[in-house]
């Protein structure tokens, strides 16, 4: 799978192409060339190894274009007069037709709608990049919608609730993609910064929150029902083109059973 997708991420027309470069940087008489080509394979097979993401090896991919093209030009500077002529246009016209025809999936050309439609007519999808995404989209698009509806109904949320609970109100983010939406909407709409114990989140701490009350994004009832004395669903946030993952219910919980300080260190996630 980890190699389909590296075909298809780059494109499977050019393929021919920049395997090419590897075999002419692993046989170049500079040893410098051959160190670019063991480079490349180093890292496939490290990335392999460690079930790294599809897309974290395509910035090593424009050395093996590169590679592949010298070679490729000296193959071409091989044929005479006119079939040096139409060699070099079959290959430009090539790679712009097998362009033309993929990048609406890979550049925000088309509407949602008119984008599944097309992807349906080719019979084809871009790999998934995210091991836990679920959408209509694909992820580096269906991640581009949703985060300022999310950020506007937790914003009603926090208005709706009493002056005076709403001053020791705090917003607790399950991922970073929702501490963002957040941070970077919410000033709008008078929030206060969003707290987060999602990867590196983990490492600014919950700042001034005391965890009196918490507006808390993308949480498992039964989860809250452990450390809150109470948990009240307050809206379900949906949004048809965004991230599925994000279409999940919004609690207000009040009543920490445990001190925020303590629970903390608990709370750290990697996922």
């Amino acid at each position: 799978d980890f190699l389909r997708q590296q075909i298809f991420i780059v494109h499977p027309v050019l393929f021919p192409l920049w395997l090419a470069g590897l075999v002419w940087l692993l046989l170049a008489r500079r040893g410098r060339y051959r160190m670019l080509g063991w480079t490349y394979l180093v890292f496939y097979a490290l990335l392999f190894a460690l079930k790294g993401k599809n897309y974290y090896l395509a910035p090593i991919y424009p050395m093996l274009f590169a590679a592949g093209s010298v070679a490729l030009e000296s193959g071409v500077q091989r044929l005479r007069g006119r079939g040096r002529l139409v060699a070099q246009a079959a290959c430009v016209t090539l790679v712009l037709a097998a362009g033309a025809v993929t990048a609406p999936l890979a550049l925000p050309l088309l509407d949602p709608e008119d984008y599944v439609a097309y992807e349906k007519t080719l019979g084809i999808s871009p790999p998934k990049t995210e091991v836990g995404h679920r959408g209509p989209l694909p992820q580096p698009f269906g991640d581009q919608f949703g985060w300022e509806e999310l950020a506007a109904e937790v914003a009603r949320i926090y208005n709706a609730l009493p002056p005076e609970e709403r001053a020791r109100t705090g917003i607790f983010a399950n991922n970073y993609g929702e501490a963002g939406a957040i941070n970077l909407f919410g000033p709008r709409f008078g929030l206060p910064p969003a707290v987060s114990a999602h990867q590196t989140h983990f490492l600014w701490g919950p700042g001034e929150s005391r965890g009196d009350v918490f507006i808390v994004l993308q949480g498992d009832r039964e989860d809250l029902e452990h450390v809150c004395a109470s948990v009240e669903e307050a809206a379900v946030h949906s949004h048809p083109w965004g991230m599925a993952e994000e279409n999940n219910p919004i609690y207000v919980c009040r009543g920490l059973k445990t001190s925020l300080a303590e629970l903390w260190p608990r709370l750290k996630h990697w996922n």
